[in-house]
């Protein structure tokens, strides 16, 4: 990032002249306050995250401007290392359907998505999408820009697939990737305060170059491609039979068509197995229905599959680390 990004030099404030702008500086701050106002930072100018610092009883200063832009927004952030990560539980408790490109002009910082990893630095870029669980990492103190967009205006641009681009990295060494890059840092680095049809328009041009760069990337093989839509639909059809406890994996292979061998080898490819991905959805959807509705804890358990209330509790207890009840009690 350039020395004259507006990065706020206040301890913590807003941008009171800047409708919708977040501006954050944890310099001055104790141990404890700096890490309390970063993690309610991040998740006001971003999404519902969870923060991790390698150095915890250790000093941590980091600052961020976002602001504005059309239907965007574009955000400066520099911080020590620390790790953000997005879990199904908070995906299920605040649902979005963003995508963050986040680009490193100093240091370097990893993006993880499924099974995919990159690692950025020198104005490489890359996406991951918040509607799934994603981890970034920033590997050493950094600085970044991060643009966060509806999904809807991405998609809409791509010649293929987002679900085949998260967590890749685009180099700013060349072509579109360049490109884009540059466009990111001189939109972050000057407040320029655009009317708002200005910034639309800035921002879908934005949009226009980062959905070029991301189309040049690796293409997806057809094998990859053909995989991973049979895995979608295992987990549609799973999901359909989700209150029925007499299904077997020996039905979902069936239903869909293909072998119980193969069907273990999509889930390895993700990275799990059938059995954890769906207590997973399991137990995202009996947070949800704790947390939103009134319905008997009896009752969330036989809609999820489970035959009786003791065996829900224990094993809920065992993912989530609290009871059903003691988990409502503290969502509501």
């Amino acid at each position: 990032m350039t020395e004259n990004a507006p990065i706020v030099a206040s301890a913590c404030t807003d941008a009171g002249d800047l409708p919708n702008t977040v501006a954050v500086n944890t310099r001055g701050l104790s141990v404890s306050q700096s890490r309390e106002v970063w993690s309610e930072a991040v998740d006001s100018a971003y999404c519902d995250m969870d923060v991790d610092w390698p150095r915890p009883l250790s000093a941590f200063a980091a600052a961020i401007v976002a602001r504005p832009m059309g239907e965007v927004s574009v955000s400066v952030v520099r911080a020590d290392p620390h790790t953000v990560h997005r879990t199904p539980a908070m995906i299920a408790a605040d649902p979005t359907d963003d995508l963050l490109v986040c680009l490193i002009t100093k240091g370097s910082a990893s993006i993880v998505q499924g099974r995919r990893v990159a690692v950025l630095d020198s104005g490489a870029f890359g996406f991951v999408d918040a509607a799934d669980p994603f981890v970034v990492t920033g590997n050493t103190p950094f600085e970044q820009v991060v643009l966060r967009m509806p999904r809807s205006q991405m998609s809409a641009r791509l010649g293929r697939s987002l679900e085949y681009s998260a967590a890749q990295r685009i180099s700013a060494d060349s072509g579109m990737g360049r490109i884009a890059s540059r466009l990111l840092v001189d939109l972050a680095s000057h407040d320029d305060r655009l009317d708002s049809r200005a910034g639309a328009t800035v921002a879908s041009a934005t949009l226009d170059v980062l959905a070029a760069a991301i189309d040049q990337t690796g293409a997806v093989s057809l094998t990859d491609r053909a995989h991973h839509e049979d895995l979608r639909r295992v987990q549609r059809t799973m999901l359909a039979h989700l209150d029925d406890p007499d299904v077997t994996l020996t039905d979902i292979a069936r239903d869909v068509g293909i072998s119980v061998r193969y069907l273990h080898k999509l889930f390895a490819t993700a990275g799990t197995t059938p059995r954890n991905w769906l207590y997973t959805k399991r137990f995202e959807r009996a947070q949800a229905m704790l947390s939103d509705t009134d319905l008997p804890v009896g009752e969330i358990a036989g809609s999820l599959g489970f035959r009786d209330v003791a065996h829900f509790s224990r094993a809920f207890r065992r993912h989530c680390g609290s009871s059903p009840t003691g988990y409502r009690a503290q969502h509501r």
